[in-house]
């Protein structure tokens, strides 16, 4: 792949009913590897709070991290962490995403491919891996009410 391709990660709240504390998440960058963000990325060592999606009451924008690499995009990776400061039950999640990873995940067909799962039950947590014109995509969603491995 092209070092002059972008890894690019969004986080966001699916609030599903029942799932426990969906428009109260917070994600938190606490590493990026091989690389450095691009301008207009969110800030990292910061929760940002996770909108939830449209029709929910929510014109925020979904927090982006858009990571440039210093070689190779498979060299990189970003550590996250997915919490509900206002709830001390949540059980925060650390997650760490290579784009060595995103990029096997990517190339599956779209309709044989499978969300990757970090957490169950009613703290439901997915990621799911794209490629687009500008490298890799992927987006974690979390405040999901037992996640599927497959959307449809």
């Amino acid at each position: 792949m092209q070092t002059n391709k972008v890894f690019q990660l969004s986080a966001l709240s699916q609030n599903d009913n029942g799932a426990a504390d969906g428009s109260q998440l917070f994600c938190t960058i606490t590493q990026v590897n091989g690389g450095s963000l691009r301008n207009g990325s969110s800030p990292i060592n910061t929760g940002v709070h996770l909108p939830i999606p449209p029709g929910q009451n929510s014109s925020v924008a979904t927090p982006t991290w858009f990571l440039i690499p210093d070689g190779n995009i498979e060299d990189t990776s970003f550590k996250l962490e997915i919490s509900c400061p206002s709830d001390s039950n949540y059980p925060s999640t650390s997650i760490v995403v290579k784009a060595s990873d995103v990029q096997k995940w990517a190339l599956i067909p779209y309709d044989e491919r499978d969300n990757q799962i970090y957490q169950n039950g009613e703290y439901g947590i997915f990621g799911f891996a794209q490629e687009g014109p500008d490298g890799l995509i992927y987006t974690v969603t979390a405040g999901v009410l037992n996640p599927q491995l497959q959307a449809y």
